[in-house]
């Protein structure tokens, strides 16, 4: 397996007005931006991708395409469903296309379910869906799926499947909670979730980060990063990504902000969420892109042009 590292972008999944048809036609333009920008990796169908909105068969094809046009690109494939014999499916679908690895969500629809639960969810999955050498990650998210990755759980899981398990990506927020998991077991691979603490992240010497910014100023994140490694000061630029990540946070759903201001960046036609997520307003888009204009890190980016439609870009 290769290395797994560095500045990876949960991408968004493009929708076209309906909310139903998945735009296939942004994904080339959008991840040679990704790359040009210096993305180490990229992670499909998250949060930010919206995963649990999309069905089996759209996962395993949105995948499939990605993997098609990802060049250089790692990948890490976001997974989990309450089902454990579909999570297991989607696991198995992953790696036969050929991804770094997988990000696996608890089943989240069980909110109290207990660890001795979780585990047995887990280490089942690990012995029917994986081969030798391949291996998940876990993903912690509590703020979001009701379940959290536990240190008993991990614990246990640790216990019995240490080849299977590669790291977890912590977005609780919470600078604690991922070094308390670093600490624990030094040998995972840690990435961190959370635009506001990529500076932090890297100083204690995370494995990589994986946040929604990285989709729109992925040369950022690596500026903190090689800051940070160096132990040179990066202040002013965490500032700087913190007052982009607020202003996503301004025009939440931050998924339906992210695909507003990437339509601009690469001239391309507006691109949708997916009910029960909203689309902004025409009003609200405007106001999101002259704000963004304000933003230095984003200048370079944004030209000055602007209309309640979007972009002009490619047709369709």
């Amino acid at each position: 397996m290769s290395d797994v590292s560095g500045v990876f972008a949960p991408i968004i999944t493009p929708f076209r007005a309906d909310g139903l048809t998945i735009d296939y036609a942004w994904l080339p333009y959008y991840l040679q931006f990704l790359q040009d920008q210096g993305l180490d990796g990229v992670v499909p169908m998250g949060t930010t991708g919206e995963g649990p909105s999309l069905s089996l068969d759209e996962r395993k094809a949105f995948l499939e395409t990605v993997m098609a046009r990802k060049g250089r690109l790692k990948v890490i494939a976001g997974v989990g469903t309450p089902s454990l014999t579909q999570t297991a499916a989607l696991v198995r679908h992953a790696f036969a296309a050929g991804v770094d690895s997988v990000l696996v969500l608890p089943p989240y629809y069980w909110r109290n379910v207990t660890d001795e639960g979780l585990l047995h969810y887990y280490r089942t999955l690990c012995d029917t869906a994986l081969q030798p050498g391949q291996r998940i990650m876990l993903y912690h998210i509590p703020q979001v799926s009701g379940v959290p990755i536990t240190l008993n759980l991990l614990d246990g899981l640790m216990h019995t499947h240490p080849e299977c398990v590669l790291g977890l990506k912590d977005s609780s927020g919470q600078a604690t909670t991922f070094l308390y998991f670093m600490r624990r077991y030094p040998t995972l691979r840690v990435f961190v979730g959370s635009d506001r603490l990529v500076g932090v992240a890297y100083e204690m010497g995370v494995a990589g980060t994986i946040t929604a910014a990285a989709n729109l100023v992925p040369g950022v994140i690596q500026e903190i990063r090689q800051l940070a490694g160096k132990g040179q000061s990066y202040q002013e630029t965490q500032e700087a990504l913190t007052a982009l990540r607020d202003l996503l946070q301004e025009f939440s759903p931050i998924q339906a902000a992210i695909k507003v201001l990437l339509a601009h960046m690469l001239r391309m036609p507006p691109t949708y969420v997916r009910p029960p997520l909203v689309n902004l307003t025409p009003e609200q888009r405007v106001a999101l892109v002259t704000k963004a204009r304000q933003l230095p890190v984003l200048q370079p980016y944004l030209g000055q042009e602007l209309s309640h439609g979007g972009s002009s870009g490619r047709g369709g």
